[in-house]
């Protein structure tokens, strides 16, 4: 099981940022007509929002870092 590592700011930050960059994949880098670099940017846009939906970043857990405040501190 996936511990979060991802905070409720952080998560938020990150579908903002992949939302934003569907639409410029798509449209702006011409990934709806089949150029290649906008199909990337639209792949790499999921990337942050699939860790936002899920509250963990691949990232992060090879060096044992969170933005989850812990109680207390």
């Amino acid at each position: 099981m996936l511990t979060k590592n991802i905070a409720w700011w952080d998560r938020g930050m990150r579908m903002v940022w992949g939302l934003c960059l569907i639409p410029i994949g798509l449209f702006a880098l011409g990934g709806v007509d089949g150029r290649l670099i906008g199909i990337a940017v639209v792949i790499f846009a999921l990337m942050p929002i699939l860790s936002a939906a899920t509250g963990f970043c691949w990232i992060y857990a090879p060096f044992g870092f969170s933005t989850i405040r812990k109680r207390g501190i």
